[in-house]
Parts: structure tokens; C-alpha cells; sequence
């Protein structure tokens, strides 16, 4: 593995800092492709230990599988256990 190639690297429009529950975030942002209904996105994680970044890559995961899935099965009820979108 080394480092990515210009191709590899793409590009976006727009770079932030943001505080984001209280956090302070850098959030790239990609306009140009927008309103061609582009639904593509990269998340970029920084931990300070690999097993911190390795358990952030799983919650991502499995929030992206939870939305998908709610996406695909119109049978949710919501109930106690209902979670923010």
C-alpha cells in the first residue's frame, strides 16, 4: 500500500472546519456532481490507535447497513426502540 495516484485522489469543491457535537471536523464537500443526483461519499477517519480507528470503521459500517436495510424493507414499525435519522 502507498500512497495514492491523482487518479486515485479525486477531488471536491469545498473544505470545512466544523464543530459537530462538540467535536471540531474537517468535511469535504463535493458540489459539482450534486445535482446530477451523485450519491456517492467518502468518509475519511483519524484515530489516535489503530484499534480506536478499526472499531470507528465498524460503526460506520454498521450504520450505513442499518440505513440501507431500512431503506430496502418498508415493514419498520416504530417503536421504543426507534432511532434518529
Amino acid at each position: 500500500l502507498g500512497p495514492p495516484t491523482p487518479e486515485e485522489m479525486g477531488f471536491c469543491d469545498l473544505v470545512n472546519v466544523q464543530e459537530i457535537g462538540g467535536k471540531i471536523v474537517t468535511l469535504f464537500t463535493q458540489t459539482k456532481f450534486a445535482s446530477d443526483g451523485c450519491r456517492l461519499s467518502t468518509v475519511i477517519l483519524r484515530a489516535s490507535t489503530s484499534s480506536l480507528l478499526a472499531d470507528l470503521e465498524r460503526a460506520v459500517d454498521d450504520g450505513v447497513h442499518a440505513c440501507k436495510n431500512l431503506c430496502k424493507d418498508g415493514r419498520l414499525v416504530p417503536g421504543a426502540t426507534e432511532m434518529e435519522l
